[in-house]
């Protein structure tokens, strides 16, 4: 079957947005704040050297799939956005916690990788760090990184240049 060929090797990014796109808000639009141009084109260079797909992990997919769907296509923002990770009240509802405070970003980018057997590398980037263990090597954290020459506040927020080098090298592997 070659659909099923085509998306044995999808990659995927799981991609958080305010701290690694939205830093402070530039402008607005009726999706609300514009994200970082610079932040966008360095989105726009991974996703051409790696053509990864990918999966909204931010708060902003209480949105819905479809409003991130359209608020891509709507700003022309880079690459293809495909799905969004399960909420925390879908991992109780599944059995899988007791209580809300033992779900991390972590655990639910798990349970959709679960869901998910055709991904055969991926890339978390986000700027808060409560991810699993075992994500860690596929992790890049676009916080403190006060040395990289393009982030955009006194804390070193955003999907830096040297960031997106690192999330090219995690996706190539």
């Amino acid at each position: 079957n070659n659909f099923f060929l085509i998306f044995v090797f999808m990659k995927i990014i799981f991609l958080d947005i305010d701290g690694v796109l939205n830093v402070y808000c530039e402008g607005r639009d009726q999706f609300g704040c514009t994200f970082h141009s610079n932040f966008v084109d360095n989105l726009r260079n991974i996703i051409e050297q790696t053509g990864a797909k990918i999966v909204i992990s931010s708060s902003w997919r209480s949105d819905g799939l479809k409003t991130m769907q359209e608020m891509w296509k709507f700003r022309n923002y880079p690459g293809e956005v495909i799905d969004i990770t399960p909420f925390s009240w879908e991992l109780m509802d599944l059995g899988l916690f007791e209580y809300y405070d033992q779900i991390d970003r972590g655990h639910e980018i798990e349970l959709w990788l679960k869901i998910h057997p055709e991904v055969s590398n991926y890339v978390i980037i986000d700027d808060d760090n409560d991810m699993l263990d075992n994500q860690r090597a596929n992790f890049v954290r676009t916080a403190n990184n006060n040395h990289h020459g393009d982030h955009v506040d006194v804390l070193g927020y955003g999907l830096t240049k040297i960031c997106s080098e690192k999330v090219i090298e995690i996706l190539k592997n």
